[in-house]
């Protein structure tokens, strides 16, 4: 590994490695040779490689397919050695795409090969050149933009240049987009970069998901005054992520209140809806056509407005119109090697069913959707560069999941970077699903999103670089997979992770298995700065081994939220099972832990393992409580120096006396991760750009408390009858001195709506009331998830049995339900115990507020109030109406870390 602070170059240090690959499909015999030029005639024989003695090359690609139908019908099977279609240097526009069919294959010892001539650029285009820009003249028009763009932008008439389907704004794969110099061109927008938010929602129709307050209906406040600019616009319309950072959607504007600095959006609304401070641009607003390489389509019209990032005469502007340019249907042995492809309306090269195919250091580009999308078995693509799609990249399908039957689909030795940019999320670099399919020495960087997504079962993700993606969200994985019980048996291996950490730097995941996702290997990667680097979301059968983590915060992160806030996914899991053969053979031989899985406390994460992994900097792990017990942990390197070669340039490899090797680590192939020179790359030497990591948050110190509060509890007066009404007679007539008043935030701050609390004990039990006031806005939700639901909590610990004494934690919901949880590390055993004899009601006093009462034994907590008169203790609540989490005391952390929160002192 090299040095890599900024860029990253690819030498000729593999040359030879892979020499040859992808030439599979290729015949060691002569071919019959055909050829195409875009000085050549389809009258032509096409057997000449330049005109002459009117003879001479095709003119398209259509032609030469034709030709070699014709020998193939003529011979009853294609020439030993099969066909070359070579084309000429120059540009060919594809009005509409160039199909093939099953009639249209190769064989394995006769392959069709259609490929640019050896040294020249070979252009396929799905578009149009405009030649007929002109200076604006119309007065309104000339209103509407700025001062200093209207000398600058141009214009030209579409229909006029014969074109007239101008596609949809909005829609992926029917957009009509602008190239210029090669490049995309934006659509106007505002900002021109980057987002602005939501001051707030205004819908009316409040809703909350996993307790996070929003608005169903799409009607928001605005600051500033930039959107009275877009009055009399024709089209105007966002682009946000309304909700979630993972869920972005494009909707018209339907009304702009200047007065009221109001945004309303039509339907169909975003499916999760809208909230306070998400992030969206304006775009399609000719009066925001403000900045070089902006444009405008009035679509009435067909007047294409341009401001060109140079003089027009200086660069070629082209528009997409064709959806694709190579569509194939049942076809096999064909490669397509060495073309530019560029300006599609979708994806560019979609391969449908057949065998054996390849794409071959294709130079992909400036796409309105993906680059390759591929299904059958044994397709390949090698050694292409792809960037600037408008969606993904290499989306790889193919192998029958009942039959665990593999596809043998690849995607190999590509420079996948610059991508999603339009469809900025799901659009990953390199995609797999079904059986059996394979990534190996790619190299993908610079995307908003994921770099791969994979489902299905057995592939392999192996020697590839990943580095400067999940810029623009932070709930997002440079590899991503989830909610699946049965998509096992995948290798995630010698991969090298880097520089990695999330929209505005708060963090994203470097590997996640998502949602309770089982059955995934992640041995021998590097992962280099990068936040949460490999995650278990509450899954199953695991393992990460034999692993390099260098500046990772977290390194490993394994949670238990299928037994909380994600157990109501259980059915959705089980439903997964129905859909294969999991109890009979290929099935039961391959992955026999699911044989026993339903009866196995199928929520919980079990059976994962952690192992052999080297941690250096940043810090070790995430597990939460109920988590921990379950892991497996072996010989993890945590607390002492690995002996690098030399970390200062990014050289992981081990020394022969690495501690690291004692503990039976394995060196990893590091010297064979990422791009490999061979004659089947697009371009060489490669050279990758890091994007500047943004800085997080500056994080809020957290005060340790030098002195803890401490809370006198009074001696009970009079009996109380647990019922969850708070009886003045039982409790006495509150006041500030037997008053606990619940109002800070995790960092000690002030919030609203307060809680209050009132203790008491006897020789048996201590007792808590506790009276609940929510925000009305919002209905209460009287589930039992934690987190999810409204709740409180309390956790106590006992200093006097000792240092190791562990937090009891017990959560009460406005159902009724209680329940004592491991997450602060106490045992099964005390977890359990301190479950025992407790009696805890509540009750729902109206839609402001709900009450409740305790009762918790002595003995339960071990404590004995003869001996023990202080307690570490802490009071919290869950509140969903405005996803709060109130304490008595702000501990900067956990809710249940009484160390640093309060002490309950016994009094008589």
């Amino acid at each position: 590994m090299q040095n890599n602070t900024a860029k990253r170059t690819w030498h000729s240090r593999f040359l030879g490695l892979v020499a040859g690959v992808g030439l599979m499909t290729e015949a060691v015999a002569d071919p019959l040779s055909l050829y195409v030029a875009p000085n050549g005639n389809d009258a032509w024989s096409g057997t000449v490689a330049e005109p002459k003695d009117n003879d001479g090359p095709f003119a398209s690609l259509a032609r030469a397919r034709d030709e070699v139908r014709k020998l193939k019908k003529a011979a009853g099977a294609l020439p030993a050695g099969g066909v070359s279609v070579e084309l000429a240097a120059g540009v060919y526009e594809f009005a509409k795409p160039f199909e093939l069919t099953a009639e249209d294959s190769g064989t394995a010892e006769a392959p069709i090969v259609y490929r640019a001539k050896p040294g020249a650029e070979v252009r396929l285009v799905g578009g149009k050149q405009v030649t007929n820009f002109q200076p604006v003249t119309d007065a309104a028009v000339l209103q509407r933009l700025d001062a200093a763009a209207r000398p600058n932008v141009l214009q030209a008439d579409l229909k006029a240049a014969g074109v007239t389907d101008f596609g949809d704004v909005a829609t992926g794969g029917k957009r009509l987009e602008l190239f210029f110099q090669d490049k995309p061109m934006g659509l106007a927008r505002w900002p021109n970069e980057g987002f602005t938010r939501i001051i707030d929602v205004v819908g009316g129709a409040p809703h909350r998901i996993h307790g996070i307050p929003g608005d169903k209906l799409p009607k928001f406040t605005y600051d500033g005054d930039r959107p009275s600019r877009w009055i009399g616009e024709k089209d105007p319309w966002l682009h946000g992520y309304w909700f979630w950072d993972w869920a972005e959607q494009r909707q018209r504007i339907e009304s702009i209140d200047t007065e009221k600095k109001v945004i309303t959006l039509p339907p169909p609304y975003h499916t999760y809806g809208y909230r306070k401070n998400q992030w969206y641009y304006a775009f399609n607003i000719l009066c925001e056509l403000d900045a070089p390489g902006e444009f405008y389509l009035d679509h009435d019209t067909g007047i294409l407005y341009f401001w060109p990032p140079a003089p027009i005469d200086q660069g070629k502007a082209l528009i997409s119109i064709a959806p694709r340019i190579i569509g194939t249907k049942d076809t096999s042995f064909v490669t397509f090697r060495g073309f530019i492809v560029e300006a599609t309306r979708s994806t560019a090269i979609e391969i449908g069913g057949g065998s054996d195919m390849r794409v071959i250091g294709c130079v992909i580009r400036n796409t309105g959707g993906s680059a390759v999308s591929a299904s059958g078995k044994g397709h390949g693509v090698i050694g292409c560069d792809v960037y600037e799609t408008a969606g993904g990249g290499i989306h790889l399908s193919g192998g029958d999941r009942k039959t665990l039957t593999p596809a043998g689909l690849f995607a190999e030795n590509n420079h996948v970077h610059h991508f999603a940019r339009l469809n900025r999320v799901y659009n990953p670099g390199i995609t797999l699903h079904g059986v059996g399919n394979r990534a190996s020495h790619n190299l993908i960087d610079n995307a908003p999103h994921m770099a791969m997504g994979f489902g299905g079962n057995d592939h392999v993700i192996e020697f590839n670089e990943i580095h400067s993606v999940c810029y623009e969200s932070n709930d997002a994985g440079a590899i991503y997979t989830g909610r699946n019980w049965t998509m096992r048996g995948h290798v995630i291996r010698n991969n090298y992770f880097h520089h990695i950490n999330g929209f505005e730097g708060r963090g994203c995941v470097g590997v996640y298995l998502d949602d309770q996702f089982s059955s995934a290997l992640i041995y021998g990667n590097v992962f280099y700065k990068v936040t949460r680097a490999a995650m278990i979301g509450g899954g199953r059968d695991c393992t990460i081994e034999n692993n390099i983590f260098v500046d990772c915060v977290p390194a490993t992160h394994v949670d238990a939220r299928g037994l909380g806030w994600a157990g109501r996914g259980e059915d959705g899991m089980r439903n997964g099972l129905k859909e294969v053969p999991y109890q009979t053979p290929p099935w039961s031989e391959r992955y026999p832990q699911m044989l026993t899985l339903l009866t196995d406390d199928p929520m919980a994460p079990k059976g994962n393992v952690i192992a052999r992994n080297i941690c250096v900097g940043g810090r070790w792990g995430d597990f939460e409580g109920k988590a921990k017990p379950l892991i497996t942990f072996t010989d993890n390197l945590l607390d002492q120096d690995p002996l690098f070669v030399d970390a200062a340039n990014l050289n992981f490899e081990l020394k022969p006396e690495s501690p690291a090797l004692k503990l039976g680590f394995n060196p990893i192939p590091l010297k064979e991760i990422g791009l490999l020179q061979s004659p089947d790359r697009a371009s060489w030497p490669v050279v990758s750009e890091v994007r500047p990591m943004a800085a997080p948050p500056p994080a809020q110190a957290r005060a340790e408390r030098k002195n803890l509060v401490v809370f006198k509890v009074l001696r009970l007066q009079k009996p109380v009858t647990v019922d969850g009404a708070i009886d003045a007679a039982e409790w006495g007539t509150p006041n500030a001195a037997t008053t606990m008043v619940v109002e800070q935030g995790i960092q000690g701050e002030k919030s609203s709506p307060p809680s209050s609390a009132w203790l008491a004990w006897d020789d048996t039990a201590l007792y808590v009331a506790a009276d609940h006031n929510v925000n009305p806005k919002f209905p209460l939700r009287p589930g039992n998830q934690w987190g999810q639901d409204d709740a409180m909590e309390l956790a106590v610990r006992n200093p006097g049995a000792g240092k190791d004494a562990p937090i009891l934690v017990l959560r009460g919901y406005p159902s009724g339900h209680f329940e004592t949880t491991a997450e602060a590390g106490a045992s099964d055993a005390a977890t359990k115990r301190a479950a025992e004899g407790v009696e805890y009601k509540a009750k729902i006093v109206d839609s402001k507020r709900w009450t409740a009462e305790w009762r918790i034994p002595f003995a339960s907590i071990g404590v004995d109030p003869a001996k023990h008169t202080k307690l570490g203790f802490n009071l919290s609540v869950r509140k969903t109406a405005d996803d709060l989490w109130l304490m008595w005391q702000g501990t900067a952390a956990c809710t249940w870390e009484v160390g640093n929160a309060g002490i309950l002192e016994l009094t008589k």
